[in-house]
């Protein structure tokens, strides 16, 4: 269907009087019209607004659609599906009509009463046997946007198997003005309420490593935490105040849900932008920790005082490299089987540790759901999952959730804060103690966006060349292409097979031990470039990572 037809479809809908406004003002915006979102393993997300491609009633009525079908086709219409859905703006109208479209399809559907974290849907589509589940949200994105990520029965995001299905189901929808729905009181409806949250926190006292720790010394430590505007607080001040940790500051201005992110540019704890209140409140109180969760609650970012007495935002490898380290000193019994789990673009250091404590290291593609792809493989094997983290703030801890939580993460950093504070040092002085053990890691994520209409091609073109010339630096010593699933040693010519699916990254190994990796969007004119120096000196480290980002970004230019 042509942009122009999709535009007079549009026209021609019974539509509300102020969306008739809005569509007369935005008719000649053909991107707006020119198809539909891309549905993938994340599901959908986009911009909010009028248009068959921006997020509206009628394309969630469509994506809800699809899904509903595919569930009916494979037999889950009894086991149904848990929709829950996060603080963005209609946020709670697109889980609502998400429902009205899988009734009328005969579905039966757990709904969320209120806000929810996604580990929290994750939880309930385990806790309920549900065949799928659904949450409306964008996660960190800013406040124009939202999405519907879809979950497989074990709670984890849909694999790429599932998505084409799904989006095999979308492709003979071509009306989406007169999809049916089914209005109250014919919904088939069962309420997703305190109950479930009750059991989420019942289930999370498996995170805590040293109860009696937290018990006894828990008011100790000082903590001062923002959700963001998001759906974290009830479940990540609940679970710190049910383990011991009493001394919590929340940040009031950020406390209360709000679609518009009012107070940060980016409600996206990756960013320095987004401790700034908090960071204000925590040199008030003297907290000894920072904890902030995104808009859905997946994600965790924190900061911890450093040497000057301000407050230092850890990275996603820092601090998943300190948790594996914390657990695995904790755990008294440890075996071959444990195993912990990351991706290719995660850097070295917790494999390290897990080798030094002689554990089982899986890497997966980038990308939560692979790691929970893997917990459930683990799950027929003498295989015991006992961490997963991924560089982007993800952390998973105890399985009864299969995508990150960092309501999990939350409460294991503040326990193992803790911990160091009582043996006199911080998480800073900790991670320095282990770049010593194992060498000091230095990352960095860089992305390109290639604006102009020959983006893709463009960066298509530097991938090709790249596979061509892949010693195009001398120090390059190894490559790994996982879309040809070939890892080639550059010095010897010896190939080996990569056993993970296909994708299109290319990662390059040096002799000293760094790496760069490439991740090109397969959506948009984007491109990742992922960055690891290792040196025994944090200074030596920084100077590699300087000049090794010079050398391979002179390629994009």
């Amino acid at each position: 269907m042509t942009w122009q037809n999709n535009l007079k479809a549009w026209q021609n809908a019974d539509l509300p009087k102020e969306w008739q406004n809005e569509l007369n003002q935005v008719a000649n915006e053909r991107e707006r019209f020119d198809g539909y979102l891309t549905f993938g393993t994340g599901g959908m997300r986009g911009k909010m607004g009028i248009g068959s491609k921006r997020i509206n009633r009628y394309t969630i009525r469509r994506v809800a659609r699809g899904l509903g079908e595919y569930v009916v086709a494979n037999g889950g219409k009894e086991q149904g599906v848990a929709i829950a859905y996060d603080s963005r703006h209609q946020s709670n109208e697109f889980a609502a009509e998400t429902a009205k479209v899988l009734s009328a399809l005969g579905i039966k559907v757990y709904l969320s009463d209120a806000i929810r974290p996604t580990p929290a849907l994750s939880f309930c589509v385990r806790e309920k046997a549900a065949f799928a589940g659904v949450v409306i949200t964008a996660s960190h994105n800013p406040s124009i946007y939202n999405g519907f990520k879809v979950y497989d029965k074990n709670g984890c995001q849909i694999t790429l198997g599932v998505a084409e299905e799904i989006a095999g189901y979308l492709a003979e929808i071509t009306d989406i003005f007169s999809i049916p729905v089914c209005e109250l009181p014919n919904l088939h409806v069962t309420s997703m309420s305190e109950e479930m949250d009750d059991a989420y926190l019942d289930a999370l006292t498996k995170v805590v490593s040293r109860p009696d720790l937290l018990a006894d010394y828990g008011n100790e430590l000082g903590i001062c935490y923002t959700p963001l505007h998001g759906a974290g607080k009830e479940l990540v001040m609940r679970g710190l105040l049910k383990n011991g940790l009493s001394n919590i500051t929340l940040i009031s201005e950020q406390s209360e849900p709000d679609g518009d992110f009012p107070t940060v540019s980016s409600p996206n704890p990756e960013e320095e932008n987004s401790f700034s209140l908090a960071k204000k409140q925590a040199e008030k109180v003297q907290a000894d920790i920072i904890l902030a969760t995104d808009p859905d609650a997946d994600r965790l970012g924190v900061a911890v005082l450093n040497d000057q007495n301000e407050y230092q935002i850890l990275t996603g490898n820092q601090l998943g490299a300190l948790l594996l380290d914390y657990i695995l000193t904790a755990k008294a019994d440890l075996s071959k089987t444990d195993t912990m789990i990351n991706t290719i673009v995660t850097g070295d250091l917790g494999g390290k540790i897990a080798q030094h404590f002689g554990i089982n290291h899986i890497q997966t593609l980038t990308g939560f759901k692979f790691i929970g792809e893997k917990i459930a493989e683990m799950e027929n094997t003498e295989a015991h999952f006992i961490f997963g983290y991924e560089e982007s703030y993800g952390y998973l801890i105890a399985p009864f959730v299969r995508d990150k939580d960092a309501v999990q993460a939350a409460l294991l950093t503040a326990e193992m804060a803790l911990f160091y504070k009582k043996e006199g040092i911080t998480l800073l002085t900790k991670l320095k103690k282990l770049y010593k053990a194992f060498g000091y890691h230095k990352e960095h994520l860089h992305t390109i966006t290639l604006e102009d209409n020959n983006g893709l091609e463009k960066m298509n073109q530097v991938l090709d060349s790249l596979r061509k010339e892949p010693a195009f630096l001398a120090e390059i010593v190894a490559v790994e292409d996982f879309f040809t699933s070939v890892r080639t040693n550059l010095l010897t010519n010896e190939t080996v097979s990569i056993e993970l699916p296909k994708e299109n990254v290319l990662k390059f190994y040096l002799a000293d031990g760094s790496w760069f990796a490439i991740r090109p969007s397969g959506t948009e004119p984007k491109c990742k470039i992922y960055f690891q120096t290792i040196a025994k000196t944090e200074e030596n480290a920084i100077k590699a990572m300087n000049n090794l980002k010079k050398q391979v970004l002179v390629k994009w230019k």
